[in-house]
């Protein structure tokens, strides 16, 4: 019995938080040594960037900051972004970050963004 509502607690919960909607600070980063570290080209969870899939936008991938990530219990990881569209976690941000978003663009692309209070549903 003991089990059984631990159980059904953990699933009020996982429903609850799967659809939590919070507002972040949004920004964009490239794979590049200088925004990321000595690997650039693979993220924190250990998936390899293809550069020429992310010019065509065939991924859509993004960075959380570490304060961020007990919102995602479960894999996989993804957030609608307003006004950007559903991208998938596949990163993490430096510590010294909180409350944001970074999104993935190609390191030839020379969009700069920082928007503030972006609203942001995770799924």
């Amino acid at each position: 019995m003991k089990k059984l509502k631990c159980i059904l607690l953990m699933l009020l919960l996982s429903l609850t938080i799967s659809a939590q909607t919070t507002h972040v600070t949004l920004t964009y980063y490239q794979p590049v040594k200088s925004q990321c570290d000595s690997q650039p080209l693979i993220t924190a969870d250990g998936s390899k960037i293809n550069l020429h899939h992310l010019r065509k936008g065939k991924i859509k991938w993004c960075a959380i900051s570490r304060d961020l990530l007990w919102l995602f219990p479960n894999k996989p990881k993804r957030v609608f972004i307003e006004g950007f569209g559903i991208y998938e976690v596949r990163d993490v941000m430096n510590k010294r970050y909180n409350h944001c978003i970074d999104i993935l663009i190609h390191p030839k692309n020379s969009k700069r963004i920082k928007l503030n209070k972006v609203k942001v549903k995770i799924l």
